[in-house]
């Protein structure tokens, strides 16, 4: 799949990375294209896949969200149906962000975002703890941001 994408396409991926706003002239004009062939990549791009969607980046903090949470999940059971249940019901709650299943001691790592201590606890006692299957949780909290990019490092892929 990776050999299917051009220095090119790294180059229109990289722009819209940064500012998915950009108008198609704009675009294919910062990365050397005409306009056409520019819209043609980007079709392509969205066809393969690899462009899933274009989205507004929110400061949370702006919002009185000043709680990132990261929690690693233990689950007493894991049989697919307990693993299906935990998954399909994770990812209604929207105080969570992120969710991936994790190797080593834990079974999932979520990132939650959250108001304020009290609304965290809330959310661990009204949602997280009311699902049978889960065993333990720990819970880590972000004190200062050092980076946040949601941009991939296309410089890494081949």
């Amino acid at each position: 799949m990776t050999e299917d994408i051009s220095e090119t396409d790294k180059k229109i991926l990289d722009a819209l990375q940064r500012n998915s706003d950009l108008t198609n002239a704009d675009l294919a004009k910062k990365v050397g294209l005409s306009t056409a062939p520019c819209w043609r990549r980007v079709k392509r791009l969205e066809d393969l896949g690899v462009l899933t969607q274009r989205v507004a980046l929110i400061d949370p903090k702006k919002l009185n969200l000043d709680i990132i949470v990261y929690a690693s999940i233990k689950l007493s059971s894991h049989t697919e149906e307990a693993l299906e249940i935990f998954e399909s019901t994770i990812i209604t709650y929207p105080e969570v962000t992120e969710c991936y299943t994790i190797s080593g001691s834990m079974d999932y790592m979520v990132r939650v975002i959250t108001r304020d201590m009290q609304t965290y606890e809330s959310f661990l006692r009204k949602k997280l703890l009311k699902m049978d299957m889960v065993h333990e949780i720990h819970s880590r909290f972000a004190v200062t941001k050092v980076k946040y990019t949601t941009a991939i490092p296309l410089e890494l892929s081949t």
